[in-house]
């Protein structure tokens, strides 16, 4: 069987190598007609470029990393999934795959994480950046581009980043919650070494103020992103602070541990106690009850950023930016 090739595309589609190639690469921009035929044709060939000889080609390996949480945090984390989801639909748009590496930092192997990079990657994803982040000085010393999913450090200097606006998305939670009459509202924040968790609290403590509200601080916690710890932690919060009415938490996995808390204690949700929590993942719609939350638009988040990278990648982006995505509330039973 004769073997397919750019060049056999090219005839059948009566365009050049190179228009395949750009229009196969998104290197450059053909029209939509062209583009759609060479598509086609490329599936009725079922022609399947030779990765090697396109990386020699370029000097690129057409590979993108993806620095991530814990494996711990993956496996309960729908919200990551959703942002996995936008990422690897716009790389695979942009013939660009991925490799993925877990956050290993807090195994009893050793209290740094690892870079072992199984193969070379033109530009980095990095998600919920840290304080102090070791991941993104590990990419500034081996020149790699790199854009962060989640807002840097306010000292970081200038990059690349793509994150929803925390801030305005707790701010609105925590006004919806006063104008319901609610006063003593817990936050079950994230831990307190992330970036996003800063953002969180801004928000809360802004609403209070803007309502003429005193913010409690004893009312602000930090729980790990494991479903248990936020079951075990809101169990202690519900001997100590009796006077609460509401709580907001940092995703919808803790959320679920909340509830899970409630209804052990026999608390009614949502007239003793109002739930809110963050990335409107599909739990929020399937729990009973169903949970009010904000949701952060995270397949949005994950392909803006790709986008981004294999902008940067590709010299289409010189200038470090940015992009926010807005926020809003999803009003549902728990509150």
């Amino acid at each position: 069987m004769k073997k397919i090739t750019i060049d056999t595309v090219a005839k059948r589609v009566g365009v050049s190598a190179a228009t395949v190639s750009y229009a196969l690469s998104g290197k450059k921009k053909i029209s939509a007609e062209t583009k759609e035929k060479i598509l086609e044709a490329v599936k009725e060939l079922d022609y399947r470029p030779d990765i090697t000889a396109r990386n020699l080609a370029s000097n690129k390996t057409w590979t993108v990393g993806l620095y991530a949480s814990s494996t711990q945090n993956i496996r309960e984390d729908s919200f990551f999934n959703n942002i996995l989801t936008g990422v690897l639909d716009v790389l695979h748009e942009r013939n660009y795959q991925l490799m993925v590496y877990a956050d290993y930092s807090s195994d009893s192997k050793g209290s740094s994480p690892e870079f072992r990079l199984t193969q070379p990657i033109d530009g980095v994803l990095i998600m919920n950046p840290r304080i102090n982040d070791v991941y993104i000085e590990h990419v500034k010393e081996r020149n790699i581009p790199y854009v962060l999913i989640g807002t840097p450090e306010k000292d970081a200097g200038e990059t690349y980043f793509v994150d929803s606006d925390i801030t305005a998305g707790y701010y609105a939670a925590v006004n919806y919650l006063i104008s319901k009459g609610h006063r003593n509202i817990i936050l079950m924040n994230g831990p307190a070494e992330y970036v996003q968790s800063e953002n969180r609290e801004i928000g809360y403590r802004q609403a209070f103020l803007d309502n003429g509200l005193a913010c409690d601080e004893h009312s602000i916690v930090h729980v790990r992103m494991v479903e248990e710890d936020g079951y075990r932690a809101f169990l202690q919060l519900l001997q100590e602070k009796t006077n609460a009415t509401a709580v907001i938490t940092f995703n919808d996995t803790i959320a679920v541990g909340v509830l899970r808390a409630l209804r052990d204690q026999k608390v009614n949700v949502p007239h003793k106690m109002a739930v809110v929590s963050a990335g409107n993942t599909m739990i929020t719609r399937i729990h009973n009850p169903t949970i009010t939350s904000i949701d952060m638009n995270a397949y949005i988040i994950g392909s803006k950023a790709a986008e981004l990278l294999v902008d940067v990648i590709e010299k289409r982006r010189m200038q470090p930016s940015h992009e926010i995505i807005q926020t809003h509330l999803e009003e549902r039973e728990s509150s």
